[in-house]
């Protein structure tokens, strides 16, 4: 015995309807903008770990100082892709590739401001044994 069951015929129309809409109030959403506390989030979160990493390269396992920090930069930037592209997706999917782009650049930056800094005081230390 078969039984078949015939649907309405406006039942289909309505989904496709549906469907379409949706798509219409998608695309006419406001352009995704990066996030603030995602990305200070993840900058925050890789540097702990880029800390914690170098401490234990350096000094669990005894790996010489360049080797900790090849290490530990590799660490960083896996650990604020992965926490940014984590967060991002939970919050808005459309926003994973710039929270990611931007917090690698805010690491970026914080790098080369760390860098800079120590060579200022680098260059003091040594002008203040020199003439001090």
């Amino acid at each position: 015995m078969t039984c078949l069951v015939q649907a309405e015929p406006g039942w289909a129309w309505g989904l496709e309807r549906n469907r379409h809409e949706a798509i219409g109030k998608h695309s006419m959403s406001p352009a995704p903008t990066p996030t603030l506390p995602i990305i200070l989030f993840s900058v925050f979160a890789g540097v702990g770990s880029g800390v914690l990493a170098f401490f234990l390269c350096f000094e669990t396992l005894g790996l010489g100082a360049a080797w900790s920090s090849g290490l530990t930069s590799l660490v960083l930037m896996a650990v604020v892709s992965g926490s940014a592209a984590l967060l991002s997706r939970l919050y808005d999917e459309r926003t994973v590739g710039m929270n990611v782009g931007f917090g690698c650049g805010l690491t970026l930056l914080v790098a080369l401001f760390a860098g800079f800094c120590l060579l200022i005081g680098l260059f003091a230390g040594t002008l203040a044994l020199t003439f001090g």
